[in-house]
């Protein structure tokens, strides 16, 4: 059978240089070669073409005329006989989206590495993946959700294949020295790779990842059916946080402390959060990966693709992920509680929950989430966090009618699993399922730029909401603290020893003071404001009071007016009121 076959070999590790060898026979005079200017799963235009530094093209008469068309792709004209087009890239890309090339790992993306033929994206790809040549490489191996070809040993170099491009760019290969676990759900291995020599408990994480991946099973009924294996591929470095899903694999970016010690007995914070992570790139299994935006069904892949549904796919996934692991007792309801306050206070105290509506967040997700500026705070809300809350508002008002959202999401996989989901499914589903008036609701929840009634909604999951105002840039919610200090209204970082406003909140003190992002704080009430010193001064002053402020704008010194009164900003503090329903929701997939 014909296929398109590519040749990855590192050739510098030093310069972070890979070369890639393409190989192909040619169905017409004329083929265009293209590389994807986006990655499925994260939406913003990352231009992975810019990275090439050399290419050509030859067969077996000589040199082939290869001509860019524009910043992605190259027309090559072709004779009767297989082309070789042969290019090199550059991989120093810290992240989980792009390729990354040192001493210790190299993790490569196909979206970022691998030209498309255009007319022959439907015919088997395979990748030959050649050992790197270097003292430093000694011991790596590969981990990939590629299936391996003939020949080619479990974990080991050589040729691996994919059904086709879409496959290809879907499976991201992971070398260098690392740590593998397999655990089995529904018969189905699942490898947990961790990059690195690391400190770590890998049989609790092993065992702590299996009860969260079968609770997210749980929520669907079964794996998807065309599932053969599953792969975690963790890269683990000094100081890294994210994660991108793929159709049977997903690659993780933590750092080495979020990693469980050794003899570390509960889940701290940062073991939590990296829970989290691999329980929400799992739920991306089904929702996102297989059922998706009816437009992402064939993914285009020069451009941006837009949805309005990033709310659905991600905010929803942002739900079931921390919601995983206490189903699975590896948190308590305290703990959780915690964790929902922080979320809702992430959509509470900005400004922007009053300005953008969860589907306009989606839809300008490639200019504004993924390009978020100093003013983001005032102008842009998260689709993931405030997706979250609309899923909880929905479990909620459903549960208050003896159902739940378990039963929405079954009911929206299994009906536009083929198809996709267009714009008004969620509405759709709750009207066939009899919530006609919630799916009405649910309509303005998305479409207006209001907060959600999470007050009102909370009582039927046993819990009462309340807000209060926010006290520092770090305050996420819970009970205030004794000293209740007035906020001034605007996010800060240290610099040189003094505090630069990095955000102001709209209609907050620092913004009717007429402070403006990159303002550098001098002093107030004629005292000098430092990082240490700025908390310490506040508790000093009742709210209310008005004090005089010393800044640097770029190069002049400015003096204005300071009014400290409580925050506009408002964060969340969560009780449980019932604790038998609040037991019965968080509860609700464990085994009985």
């Amino acid at each position: 059978m014909k296929s398109v076959k590519y040749q990855l070999d590192i050739t510098d590790v030093s310069a972070h240089l890979i070369s890639v060898t393409l190989c192909f026979t040619p169905s017409s005079p004329v083929h265009e070669l293209m590389l994807p200017a986006w990655i499925p799963g994260s939406y913003m235009i990352r231009d992975f073409a810019r990275n090439i530094v050399a290419i050509t093209a030859c067969d077996k008469s000589g040199v082939l005329e290869l001509q860019q068309l524009d910043k992605q792709r190259w027309q090559l004209q072709c004779n009767d006989s297989p082309v070789t087009v042969s290019y090199q890239l550059y991989a120093y890309d810290l992240s989980v989206r792009a390729a990354y090339i040192d001493d210790e790992v190299a993790v490569l993306n196909p979206a970022s590495l691998c030209l498309s033929v255009k007319t022959l994206e439907a015919l088997p790809h395979r990748v030959n993946i050649s050992k790197p040549q270097s003292r430093v490489t000694e011991g790596w191996q590969v981990a990939t959700g590629l299936t391996r070809c003939q020949g080619t040993e479990f974990l080991g170099f050589g040729e691996y294949s994919a059904a086709n491009y879409q496959v290809l760019i879907d499976s991201p290969i992971l070398l260098g020295k690392f740590t593998l676990s397999e655990f089995v759900i529904e018969g189905i291995s699942h490898y947990l790779v961790v990059t690195g020599d690391n400190l770590t408990n890998l049989g609790r994480f092993t065992d702590d990842l299996t009860r969260i991946c079968q609770q997210q099973v749980n929520v669907f009924g079964s794996l998807p059916a065309d599932l053969t294996s599953y792969w975690f591929l963790l890269w683990v470095t000094e100081d890294g946080y994210g994660g991108l899903e793929h159709l049977n694999s997903t690659l993780l970016l933590c750092s080495r402390f979020d990693l469980p010690a050794p003899e570390q007995p509960l889940v701290d914070e940062n073991y939590q959060n990296l829970l989290a992570l691999c329980s929400h790139e799992y739920f991306h299994t089904w929702w996102v990966k297989r059922l998706k935006p009816a437009v992402f069904q064939q993914y285009q892949l020069t451009a941006e693709q837009y949805t309005r549904q990033l709310w659905l796919y991600e905010g929803f996934t942002s739900y079931y992920d921390d919601l995983a692991l206490i189903r699975a007792g590896l948190i308590d309801s305290k703990t959780y509680i915690k964790t929902l306050e922080k979320t809702i206070s992430r959509v509470t105290r900005n400004p922007s929950d009053s300005q953008q509506s969860l589907i306009d967040s989606s839809f300008t997700a490639w200019t504004k989430f993924y390009k978020q500026d100093e003013n983001a705070v005032n102008a842009v809300v998260s689709y993931y966090a405030k997706g979250a809350l609309l899923a909880l508002c929905l479990d909620a008002s459903l549960r208050s009618c003896n159902s739940s959202l378990d039963d929405v999401v079954r009911q929206l996989w299994q009906r536009y699993l083929v198809s996709g989901t267009p714009d008004n499914a969620l509405h759709n589903v709750l009207t066939e399922l009899g919530f006609a008036e919630l799916a009405a609701q649910s309509d303005k929840w998305l479409t207006q730029a209001t907060a959600l009634p999470l007050a009102e909604l909370l009582p039927a999951l046993g819990l009462t909401l309340t807000l209060r105002p926010m006290q520092h840039g770090d305050d996420f919610g819970g009970e205030a603290g004794a000293e209740n200090l007035p906020f001034i209204g605007a996010q800060t970082k240290p610099l040189n020893g003094l505090l630069q406003l990095t955000q102001v909140y709209r209609g907050g003190s620092a913004h009717q003071a007429g402070l403006m992002s990159g303002d550098l704080l001098l002093a107030l009430d004629n005292r000098k404001i430092s990082p240490a010193s700025l908390p310490q001064l506040l508790k000093r002053y009742p709210n209310g009071s008005t004090l005089a402020v010393h800044f640097f704008r770029k190069d002049r010194l400015l003096q204005s007016q300071l009014t400290l009164n409580a925050a506009q900003q408002q964060v969340a503090v969560l009780t449980v009121a019932e604790q038998a329903l609040c037991d019965s929701w968080l509860q609700q997939a464990l085994p009985g």
